[in-house]
Parts: C-alpha cells; sequence; structure tokens
C-alpha cells in the first residue's frame, strides 16, 4: 500500500469533487493484520468515491475495551487501498475506531452546479447548507461496540455484532444531540457494492430511535443515517445544517 502525507493531495482531491459532495458519506474500515494493520478513513460512496482532505478530519481515535481513546488523526497518510485513495493510520488490536469530518458550506448556484462555498459568496443560490459527518467502526471482537462517544449525531448498536448470525436483525439506536431521533432512515450497504442510492435498503427508527437492521450476509455491513437540521447554525450561510453519521461492523463467517 503506497502512503504519503495527506496535504499532498488536498488541493488535486478539491478539484475533483463533482455534484452534491455533501450527500457523501464517511466511514471508517480496518485493513492489514499485524504490524501491517491500519484503519481506513473513506469518502463517498462505492462507485463515486474521492480522497478525503487532510484539513477536513476534524478528529480520528481508537478506543479499546476498557481503555481511553488513542489519537490518531497525526498519524494519518494517504494510502491506495484496492486501487482507491483514502487516509489511513496505523492501528492493531480491537477497538471502537472513530472520526469527525468538517464538510463545511455547500451551495447549489443558478447554474445547478455543487459548490464548496456559502451564501457570503453565492447571496442567490437555490440552496445553501453546512454539512459534517460522523463515522464508527466496531474493529475485532473485544472493541467495546456499545460504548456512546457523544457525537453529535451517532448510531450506537444495542447487541453485540460479533455475535450476529445471517438471518439475525441488529437494532441500532440514532442519536442527535444526545436524544433519539424518530422516523429516520437507517441505510445498510457494505461500502463496497456499487448500488444507486435510490435502490439501498433502509430501515425506519421507531418512536425511541430504534431500528432493526436485517442482516443478509456475513462480512462488512456499513450503516449510514442523514439528517437536516433547520434553521441552521448560521442562518446567513446556509438554509440548513446536514448531519452524516456512519456505523461500519463485521458479521463474522461461522
Amino acid at each position: 500500500m503506497m502512503l504519503r502525507p495527506l496535504a499532498s493531495l488536498a488541493l488535486a482531491a478539491a478539484t475533483l469533487f463533482s455534484g452534491a459532495a455533501a450527500a457523501h458519506d464517511v466511514w471508517i474500515s480496518a485493513v492489514g493484520t499485524g504490524a501491517d494493520a491500519r484503519v481506513v478513513v473513506n469518502y463517498g460512496h462505492p462507485g463515486d468515491r474521492h480522497p478525503p482532505l487532510a484539513d477536513k478530519v476534524l478528529e480520528l481515535a481508537a478506543t479499546p475495551a476498557g481503555g481511553a481513546p488513542v489519537p490518531l488523526k497525526a498519524k494519518l497518510a494517504t494510502g491506495v487501498v484496492d486501487g482507491i485513495v483514502v487516509a489511513t493510520a496505523p492501528w492493531t488490536g480491537d477497538a471502537l475506531v472513530a472520526g469527525r469530518y468538517d464538510n463545511g458550506f455547500w451551495v447549489e448556484a443558478q447554474d445547478g452546479v455543487h459548490r464548496n462555498s456559502s451564501r457570503l459568496v453565492y447571496p442567490d443560490a437555490k440552496t445553501a447548507m453546512w454539512s459534517i459527518k460522523f463515522a464508527k467502526a466496531v474493529v475485532g471482537r473485544t472493541a467495546p461496540w456499545g460504548t456512546v462517544l457523544g457525537h453529535e449525531m451517532e448510531i450506537v448498536p444495542l447487541a453485540d455484532p460479533a455475535a450476529l448470525t445471517v438471518g439475525a436483525k441488529l437494532p441500532v439506536r440514532v442519536l442527535f444531540r444526545g436524544a433519539p431521533l424518530a422516523g429516520i432512515a437507517v441505510e445498510r450497504g457494505d461500502g463496497v457494492t456499487v448500488k444507486d442510492e435510490k435502490d439501498m435498503p433502509t430501515f425506519k427508527t421507531n418512536a425511541d430511535g430504534v431500528a432493526e437492521i436485517p442482516i443478509e450476509r456475513t462480512g462488512p455491513q456499513l450503516l449510514a443515517v442523514d439528517h437536516e437540521a433547520k434553521p441552521a447554525k448560521l442562518p446567513a450561510l446556509a438554509d440548513y445544517d446536514l448531519y452524516n453519521a456512519t456505523l461500519m461492523v463485521d458479521v463474522p463467517a461461522r
């Protein structure tokens, strides 16, 4: 796997974005074993991937069972995993790995193009938003999967993912600012399979913010939610704030 400092690709990556980049996901996965083990920060959707930008990663940390969070952001480097440019950091062992990503302000200008800007520059934009993303991954069987980290938006598993089997359901709770979020669609994918957004299966949360996610196969299960908050924190710059959260778990083969 080729590695180099994240900053070296930041400018090039910025020129690659097209469409509604604010709607893309950020998720965390893990690759390698032993000395080659790394956690990976991914951006985009399968089939529409972009390098994560260095200065957008606000935080990345791994929390082992019974331990304190270990900061990983300073160790981030650009790498290539399965032919895709990503950000990686070395990490060995079971942990709940989590990060925050500032996706910034986005507008849809009058010409229909989405730009990484705000109403300060485009006062006549069709729409304007601020976007922030939160990501968690349960890495390993002894990771503290049920830990609530206190992210502004967070998906919390209510059962041990490592104990799941095909045909079972994984209950998860979606929290927004610490409170259960009812009626929100939880999207299920795997972070690899290319599928149209409209074809992704979704499962709505109940009044307690809980959704039951059917497990149809072993391997990676990537859950994602989006939530629009109105009014925006800075209404002069954006019409609404867009929150995105992901949770990556792995269902082992038996």
